[in-house]
């Protein structure tokens, strides 16, 4: 066996006298007597940079918060006036299947739980929410003050104030006019989460000022509003004894705009503070700081500015023209070399400066090893990118993960898992083949396929494969969770209703409706790679993958059978499946019992 090569031996450091000497004897020769008192007045000039520092971080931290306030009002405006959409938008169908489709999409958002639609008079008609959330407490007709600031609000968003929501967490209470042709059509009401303002709070105070605390909002009595702690903002906390607010003077109610900057007392610490208004919703952003903490620097900073004075007094002037020449051209190799990595041309530095022996030299010999190390890195990036990019045509988000981030499993085998199987079959689909030209049965089929696997992913689960006109959906793997179960049962409905909207796509275009016949079934199987050496794919296989087949195949056209076994997995919420008897399953001995998802 031939012997392995020896390891590359990294050339040694040449010896030399270090460049931090010869910058101290440079110093120590150069120094002038008029930097003393250049050195006193930076120390003037960078205290009042200092505090100038310190105020346009303030100033900066208030903007942040007001940005992102608008921002998130103005995202639920948007959110709103989409809903609107679909609630009034011709083409739709009967209001059932708009409250339905709204639901859908309000299951999506992340800040909104529900929505209450009114009518322009302010009386209740009807409120949306998402399956999992629990009936809001909201009014059965509206205030007229508010009916009335609706209507003059000329189609913006109104907010109104801040209340404990069902999940005990801070919400903002908003209503929304739905104006069409000049006229208020309906009312819009629902509760935004104010958990991720109240975080983005806490992140830039820790971050900024050193503390959680020290960023916060408040209404016009001075109230929370907005508070890294949201138990604080949920009990609407009075913030009028506050410090900052005792010292500054002006509009109380914050309706106009204003910004105020002061230094006060809290307790016995001396702080500073900065305040400005939201005038359109009456609110106040404020951001405090001990001002031990802000100015914690300018002790350290006049050390190092005496420090320098003395150094700089002692440099002889003859010594530094000397030195700079040499220090400048390996500087200005080591800048030429910096652009061009920043133009990612990952070139080297010149050898005249990995010749040196001080630490230019040693920067310079760093630099270049870098340099390839960034070349490697970026093609391994980019190759991974290209892996991604081929294989997620063919394979399911998780898998692609799983291929990309450990190679080593792309080998024959597999691991025994409990999955949930879905197979949803287009029922009729050989006699639907038979009157339709190929060229409409591939585009119905592909835009089904498009948006069965939306569904299926958003839920959790990975496409297994496309049998035909057969979707086999796993829940359970690669990555499993306590409510697989659960969720391929939701994303089974999920799919029989949006094939209602699918089918008045087709109607439309092409004349045809279609139905899905779905079993689902839950049990263990082996889950893995299956093939040859050559050819692999990702599957699971077992009973279970045939009780699910077995299943779908008695299933009538829209009818979810869903086995006992899956029926156990859901607890609580098996409560709403409907029992649909005993079945002899095709090839099976024992009798399975079936139960069915209500439509």
């Amino acid at each position: 066996m031939d012997a392995a090569p020896p390891p590359p031996v990294t050339p040694a450091a040449p010896r030399g006298v270090s460049l931090f000497t010869r910058l101290f004897l440079l110093v120590l020769l150069c120094a002038l007597p008029p930097l003393v008192g250049l050195g006193w007045k930076m120390m003037d000039t960078n205290v009042a940079a200092l505090q100038e520092l310190v105020r346009h971080l303030h100033r900066s931290l208030v903007g942040d918060v007001q940005r992102s306030v608008r921002g998130e009002l103005a995202r639920v405006e948007q959110d709103l006036e989409g809903l609107g959409q679909i609630l009034f938008a011709p083409g739709l169908g009967e209001d059932t299947t708009r409250y339905a489709l709204v639901g859908t999409r309000v299951a999506a958002l992340e800040t909104i739980d529900f929505l209450t639609l009114y009518a322009p008079n302010g009386q209740s008609v009807t409120t949306v929410k998402a399956d999992e959330v629990p009936a809001p407490q909201v009014p059965a007709r509206l205030d007229a003050r508010l009916v009335a600031s609706l209507e003059a609000s000329r189609g913006h968003l109104v907010v109104q104030d801040v209340r404990t929501g069902a999940e005990g967490g801070p919400v903002l209470e908003v209503f929304y006019p739905l104006v069409r042709e000049g006229r208020v059509r309906a009312i819009l009401g629902t509760q935004v989460k104010l958990g991720p303002l109240c975080a983005l709070m806490g992140t830039l105070g820790e971050r900024f000022l050193g503390a959680r605390d020290n960023v916060f909002v408040v209404d016009r009595q001075r109230r929370l509003v907005l508070h890294a702690d949201p138990a604080r903002v949920a009990a609407r906390e009075d913030f009028s004894r506050h410090g900052l607010f005792q010292a500054l003077s002006g509009d109380s109610s914050f309706a106009t705009d204003m910004v105020a900057i002061s230094d006060f007392h809290q307790g016995d610490q001396a702080m500073m503070g900065s305040l400005e208004a939201l005038s359109e919703l009456g609110w106040a952003v404020a951001v405090q700081q001990p001002q031990a903490v802000a100015y914690a620097s300018l002790s350290e900073m006049r050390q190092s500015i005496l420090a320098a004075l003395v150094l700089a007094a002692l440099v002889a002037l003859g010594a530094g023209l000397v030195g700079a020449r040499q220090l400048t051209r390996p500087l200005r190799d080591l800048v030429l070399a910096t652009r061009a990595l920043a133009e990612r041309t990952f070139q080297g530095v010149a050898a005249r400066v990995t010749r040196r022996s001080d630490e230019l030299g040693t920067l310079g010999r760093a630099f270049e090893g870098m340099a390839r190390t960034l070349e490697s890195k970026e093609r391994e990036v980019v190759a991974q990118a290209e892996a991604r990019a081929a294989l997620s045509r063919y394979l399911s988000p998780e898998v692609v993960a799983l291929v990309v981030s450990n190679p080593g499993q792309l080998r024959l085998g597999g691991e025994r898992r409990e999955v949930t199987i879905v197979f949803a079959d287009v029922v009729g689909f050989t006699r639907l083949a038979e009157s339709q030209p190929p060229e409409v049965i591939v585009a119905l089929l592909n835009e089904l396929f498009t948006f069965a696997t939306e569904i299926i992913q958003r839920r959790g689960g990975i496409i297994d494969k496309f049998i035909g006109d057969c979707i086999m959906a796993v829940w359970g793997t690669p990555q499993s969770h306590a409510d697989d179960a659960l969720r391929a049962v939701q994303a089974a409905e999920d799919l029989r209703r949006w094939l209602d909207v699918g089918n008045r796509r087709w109607r439309e275009r092409w004349g045809i409706e279609i139905q899905l016949a779905i079993g689902v079934h839950t049990g263990p199987a082996v889950a893995g790679n299956v093939g040859s050496d050559k050819r692999m794919e990702y599957t699971v296989i077992g009973d279970t993958v045939n009780v699910a087949a077995r299943l779908e195949s008695m299933a009538q056209p829209g009818q979810i059978l869903v086995s006992e076994a899956t029926h156990e997995r859901l607890g609580a919420d098996a409560s709403e499946l409907v029992p649909a008897g005993e079945r002899q399953l095709p090839g099976r001995t024992a009798v399975t019992r079936t139960y069915e998802v209500p439509a």
